[in-house]
């Protein structure tokens, strides 16, 4: 079996750390419980195999196990377990039983409780730990030597100050990370102001096109209006001119228009008309509304912008209907009619108020005002809704 290169091992080491971290970050008490319970078998151990004042008893395990016990919530509420682990140390002392073990966890809780804890917090448990410490050197069983004193002096205010230095370290890491963040954001708007300069500069280049276009196609047609008579080949040659003319501009304005509509890599759809009421429905049918669609006549040749007026019209009343009519099924009939399309709406719902549903129906309405249409909609008798609309698009309407 082949071995690992050698430069595999510290990616290895850095993956398996960060899944630590992580696993401690959504469970610090397991560690925690681990450090608890390593500090109560080794003050056990200390207790039974170390010289001591006091020879180890039932009082004395209970002592060291009250001492632990605070320990899987160190990170949780530092403080608290502090007071908590601090007093069975304080009785094992005068009691003269061996406490060093077990005591030592005090100076990791001072380093826990300023690296946790604003800076209030750790003045308090810093003035908590000193007369601690003072009244482990009157209270116990033999005085405390001077060197004793200072060593945990010395080590009590290595706790606190390595601590504070990791807590300042986590602000600093935490602020550069917020201002990597607001950069990023600066720049995402930064880029979105750059596409919409560069569309309203698309946007200006495609009214240019449009009004040179017109202006030379009206006047060509201008032209080819008054020579028709005397000059039919020179109006002729005007008319074709005005067809490759309004070729052109087509052409250039739909290039255009398919930029300003591009969305990333999706390329410009067409608008949707009554060819596409079959998805709607299929959409709609997908969030429980059932919808029966009936086409009456035979569908000719529809102007593109009525097309698309006369699918959002369905689409606008069965939104109604899914919004409005609560548990209801629907019923779409599309008649073609020469010259007009006529649309009609029903659905059996029983929630379906007396009056219009919200402003969208105002909107059909202006909709169907520019094809110099009908709408009607209300209740109906029977119970549900009605809308009923009829657009005319040609002399036989």
């Amino acid at each position: 079996m082949p071995r690992p290169a050698c430069g595999d091992y510290p990616h290895r080491v850095n993956q398996t750390w960060d899944r630590l971290r992580a696993r401690d970050s959504r469970h610090p008490w397991l560690l925690d419980t681990v450090l608890a319970a390593g500090l109560l078998a080794g003050g056990m151990l200390a207790t039974a195999s170390g010289p001591q004042t006091r020879p180890p008893d039932a009082t004395g395990y209970l002592l060291l196990t009250l001492g632990a016990l605070p320990y899987p919530e160190r990170r949780r509420a530092p403080v608290p377990v502090l007071v908590l682990a601090s007093i069975p140390v304080l009785a094992l002392l005068t009691l003269g039983y061996e406490s060093a073990v077990i005591g030592a966890g005090l100076f990791l809780m001072a380093y826990t409780v300023a690296d946790r804890c604003r800076a209030r917090w750790t003045a308090c448990a810093a003035g908590y730990m000193v007369v601690l410490l003072v009244a482990v050197a009157t209270l116990g069983p033999r005085p405390m030597l001077l060197a004793e004193a200072a060593t945990d002096a010395v080590i009590l205010t290595g706790a606190f100050a390595l601590g504070r230095s990791a807590h300042d370290r986590r602000h600093s890491l935490a602020l550069l990370e917020d201002r990597a963040e607001m950069a990023a954001r600066a720049q995402v708007q930064e880029a979105r102001r750059a596409v919409s300069d560069e569309r309203l500069r698309i946007a200006q280049e495609m009214h240019d096109v449009l009004a040179h276009s017109l202006g030379v196609i009206a006047l060509q047609a201008r032209v080819g209006a008054h020579i028709i008579d005397a000059d039919p080949a020179e109006a002729k040659a005007a008319l074709v001119a005005v067809c490759e003319t309004s070729r052109s501009s087509l052409t250039e304005i739909r290039r255009i228009l398919g930029a300003l509509r591009s969305d990333g890599d999706r390329a410009y759809r067409p608008p949707p008309g009554l060819d596409a009421v079959g998805a709607l429905v299929a959409s709609l049918a997908a969030v429980g509304l059932r919808v029966v669609v009936h086409v009456t006549g035979e569908p000719g040749h529809l102007p593109a912008s009525l097309d698309l007026t006369a699918y959002r019209l369905i689409q606008e009343a069965l939104t109604n209907v899914l919004k409005h009519a609560g548990q209801a099924r629907a019923g779409v009939t599309i008649g073609y009619e020469p010259g007009a399309v006529a649309i009609e709406v029903l659905d059996d719902g029983t929630a379906t108020g007396t009056g219009p549903r919200g402003h969208g129906q105002l909107g059909m309405r202006e909709r169907v005002a520019v094809w110099g249409g009908s709408l009607a909609f209300g209740p109906r008798p029977g119970g549900g809704y009605r809308v009923a609309a009829r657009l005319p698009y040609g002399v036989a309407a």
